[in-house]
């Protein structure tokens, strides 16, 4: 595969590559390719874990990229999620979070031994480099710096905060020096931090990046695209954080493992005004997740033959106009869509039809409802 290729697979569907020209270089240095992607252990896995992150993880392994995929069990009690109970936070890291991402890859055709799965527990143990490096990050990140960047956590600027929760940003960060990642990948609620691994990483003695040269080389950061939570915007909530799927809005998500009747209920009670094309979470999804970003692809509209028929859209742009011109319909739509994640989903059912994973579904519920 040439390099224009694996460009393309790497950065299609996504908002930003920091940056293009280094991730053209790195590829045309023959340096192997390592990515990682963390995620905090903490709801439910929604589309926007399962099929927005994993359908990228996908795209990399098609791209050659060796891909890591990082449960980030001190990140969650630094963060406080359940509870910050180390005995929750290390059974669902491995009982029910990596079998949903499990569950997920397997949606795209991904097996889990495609795939490597570290925990914080895995990597930091025994593990002095580590944390000489994190030490090392500190001294070039100043405090005020690291004070802004914890809105990673989903903490806003101006708010009191303890003595723990500034250690993340520069754990994350070394997270990514330490497990040898040339290729970070986030969504964009993780930018401040990959800017930081950006800027330190010239200056880390420690525990550099190196290219296969042996240049010492800063991590390319591939932000994803958002997924929209399925309920209408406020009016103060036309911006893209505030509109993305939530998992502590469980009407605003679908969860992997949702069943079809499930699926095809909140998707029915999702906003979609007639002819909004601007903020409307069914045109987004069938965007960024049926089209995967591009203007081509294929979604089939299922309807009676006394309705019209069936509609096959293999152009984005002209699903688009329909809808905005009221040729498609609402109810047409949101049929259409629910039909498309139901089928997409069903290795995720089936992988939870598995008696341990439906006991540790289960299980996660009842630990999230205490």
């Amino acid at each position: 595969m040439n390099t224009k290729d694996k460009v393309f697979l790497i950065s299609r569907n996504c908002q930003e590559v920091l940056v293009a020209d280094d991730l053209e270089k790195l590829i045309d240095s023959g340096t192997p390719l390592v990515h990682y992607i963390g995620f905090e252990i903490s709801g439910l896995v929604h589309l926007g874990t399962g099929l927005m992150s994993m359908g990228k993880v996908a795209d990399f392994l098609k791209a050659g990229v060796k891909c890591k995929i990082f449960l980030a069990d001190f990140h969650s009690y630094l963060n406080n999620k359940l509870g910050s109970d180390w005995e929750n936070i290390r059974w669902a890291t491995e009982n029910y979070f990596k079998e949903a991402l499990i569950a997920s890859l397997k949606c795209f055709g991904v097996e889990e031994d495609q795939v490597d799965f570290i925990t914080g527990k895995d990597l930091y143990e025994n593990n002095l480099i580590h944390w000489e490096t994190f030490m090392e990050v500190g001294k070039h990140v100043t405090l005020s710096r690291n004070l802004r960047s914890i809105s990673i956590m989903g903490k806003g600027m101006g708010k009191e905060v303890d003595m723990a929760t500034l250690f993340y940003p520069p754990l994350q960060v070394a997270d990514i020096f330490t497990m040898g990642v040339n290729l970070a990948h986030a969504g964009m609620d993780q930018r401040k931090a990959h800017v930081i691994a950006r800027q330190v990483a010239p200056k880390l003695t420690i525990n550099p990046l190196k290219n296969k040269q042996g240049e010492v080389i800063s991590p390319i950061c591939v932000h994803q695209n958002l997924i929209a939570g399925l309920g209408g915007p406020q009016a103060e909530d036309n911006n893209e954080e505030n509109l993305k799927m939530s998992k502590s809005k469980p009407n605003s998500a679908i969860f992997v493992h949702d069943t079809p009747e499930e699926i095809r209920s909140k998707i029915m009670k999702a906003y979609g005004p007639p002819k909004e094309v601007e903020f409307n979470p069914l045109l987004n999804w069938v965007k960024t997740l049926v089209f995967w970003g591009e203007d081509t692809g294929e979604f089939i509209v299922k309807r009676p033959e006394k309705f019209g028929g069936d509609l096959n859209y293999t152009n984005y742009t002209k699903l688009v106009d329909d809808y905005q011109s009221g040729d498609l319909f609402p109810l047409d739509l949101k049929n259409g869509l629910a039909d498309w994640i139901i089928e997409k989903l069903k290795p995720a059912r089936d992988h939870f039809e598995i008696e341990k994973n439906k006991k540790a579904l289960v299980e996660m519920k009842k630990l999230l409802a205490k």
